[in-house]
């Protein structure tokens, strides 16, 4: 019997026309408009709803290409150009499971869109954004495994200033839950998916969250964390109505913590005010999206041109302080009125304070990438807390259990922390100071304790005491700590770089009927 011929085409050389036939074969460039498309960099700075339909198959072809490509790499390695071949029908078939309901689910919610004249925006979330690695070697890291969809209120989403949601936003916010249901995931999927593959598709963890905007908060005279979160809930229960289990539901109320556009302008009104849908495969993962969110700071700026900030203050070894022994806030509230702001020892201010300057932007990990990478190069310039008001955000919080989601990673030296300070002949101790990492996480609020005439003696009782709202911004390698006092001290912005066991500040308060800041340099406690 005549041997059969057995073929020694190269490994490299088969392996590379089957990657070459994939890629020949699908689009991998993002469609013009669509968010990740190279003409978004233009249009993103005006608005991120501008985009047009993205009814294609990008995220399912980039999906089969990168699958492709390593499943075929794989098994070529190890079978050689048999192995290459089964390996690239497999990695397609993974990409392709998870790129194809996503296309499906983004297309039909811009039909929703459409028909409802609703604003929506959509972009993808991969693991590389989330920081995490791939769930199996055949995802590539930039490959979608889920989406986050931005939806504008149009205004007649809730009766104003409450969460009440109107007939005519139930039915199109009911069309919208739809396609995160089980059922219609099911019918997206291909028919060769596995059940591993159905169930975790199915169980994809969903994050709402609530935005709201300065006027609604005004109208409804609560806070502006209460409203987005109760609008967040009422939401969050309509897609538990229409067929998403309430268990993989999260929702969370950001206030107006995280703008997506200049906050004093008739734009920032429109678009700021909205609901965010979040879907990715784990509940890890979701605590992974709200850890990496970042916020342009420069978004909360109320005029366009902001005077230079001075230099700060050069600190030395950091200080430990003998701090009395914090007294119950109920049992010092009554002596705040003895007030201290003639013992901080700072000068007379004109104008509204200083502008505090983080340096560089943090590295975005935006799902909107480009919205903040316009300003990558800018400086993070705040204005001074006089300027400024509280942005609270909610815990995020499980919509079955109404249990919170615990907390990851903390801010180097913001652990249930204590800082100290001297300033003047008064002593200031802000104590529980906690900062998880990302933008529009919850910060619990801090203690703060002011001691005057302080002299050492660790019994004597301080003339204020209370918890306190902060706002938190950072930099690449700075946290701005801003603590909202509205005692002695009206306010305080303390800045302290990444590592650092001090940080400088400044403190402003008013004596005799005018302003006065001084600069303490605050120490951590050990």
């Amino acid at each position: 019997m005549k041997k059969k011929k057995t073929s020694h085409v190269p490994r490299a050389i088969a392996i590379g026309l089957i990657v070459s036939t994939m890629t020949g074969c699908a689009t991998v460039s993002a469609p013009p408009g669509s968010p990740g498309g190279a003409s978004q960099r233009e249009n993103t700075l005006s608005s991120i709803f501008d985009s047009p339909s993205p009814c294609s198959n990008n995220d399912r072809n980039i999906g089969m290409v990168l699958g492709g490509v390593t499943g075929a790499l794989v098994g070529g390695l190890t079978h050689g150009v048999e192995g290459a071949v089964v390996g690239a029908v497999v990695g397609v078939g993974g990409g392709f499971l998870v790129g194809h309901f996503l296309d499906a689910r983004r297309c039909e919610l811009y039909k929703i869109a459409k028909a409802n004249d609703l604003k929506i925006a959509s972009a993808r979330i991969t693991s590389a954004k989330l920081g995490v690695a791939p769930t199996s070697p055949a995802q590539k890291p930039s490959a979608a495994i889920g989406l986050d969809v931005q939806v504008e209120n149009k205004g007649g989403e809730f009766a104003p200033g409450t969460a009440l949601i109107t007939p005519q936003a139930q039915a199109y916010l009911s069309q919208i839950a739809r396609q995160y249901a089980p059922a219609v995931v099911e019918k997206h999927l291909p028919a060769n998916a596995t059940p591993e593959q159905r169930l975790a598709a199915v169980n994809h963890k969903i994050l709402i969250v609530g935005h709201t905007n300065l006027m609604d908060q005004a109208i409804s005279g609560m806070s502006a964390a209460k409203l987005s979160q109760q609008r967040a809930r009422a939401v969050a229960t309509v897609f538990a109505e229409n067929g998403v289990p309430a268990g993989n539901i999260y929702y969370q109320g950001a206030g107006d913590a995280l703008p997506i556009a200049p906050v004093h302008t008739a734009r920032g009104e429109k678009e700021n005010n909205r609901v965010q849908i979040v879907d990715v495969p784990t509940v890890s993962d979701i605590q992974d999206y709200v850890q990496r969110r970042t916020v342009n700071a420069g978004d909360f700026v109320p005029q366009p041109n902001v005077s230079a900030p001075t230099p700060e203050a050069n600190v030395g070894p950091a200080v430990r302080y003998p701090i009395p022994a914090p007294v119950p806030v109920k049992a010092v509230h009554a002596r705040a009125r003895m007030g201290a702001g003639d013992g901080f020892g700072g000068t007379p201010l004109s104008g509204n304070g200083i502008p505090v300057d983080l340096g560089a932007a943090p590295a975005s990990h935006s799902m909107f990438g480009l919205i903040s990478s316009a300003q990558a190069d800018a400086p993070v310039i705040v204005p001074a807390c006089l300027s400024s008001h509280p942005h609270p955000v909610t815990a995020v919080r499980n919509l079955a259990s109404g249990q919170t989601l615990p907390p990851r990673d903390y801010v180097s030296g913001f652990y249930d922390a204590v800082w100290v300070a001297h300033a003047g002949k008064n002593l200031v101790a802000i104590t529980h100071a906690n900062v998880l990492k990302g933008a529009g996480t919850y910060v619990p609020r801090p203690d703060v304790l002011i001691y005057k005439d302080y002299h050492g003696n660790t019994r004597q009782a301080p003339v204020f005491s209370g918890k306190v709202p902060v706002n938190v911004y950072r930099g690449q390698n700075k946290t701005l700590y801003r603590v909202f006092v509205n005692g002695p001290a009206k306010c305080i912005d303390m800045v302290v770089p990444t590592g650092e066991y001090q940080g400088g500040s400044r403190l402003y308060y008013t004596l005799n009927g005018k302003k006065y800041m001084s600069q303490p340099i605050f120490s951590l406690q050990h």
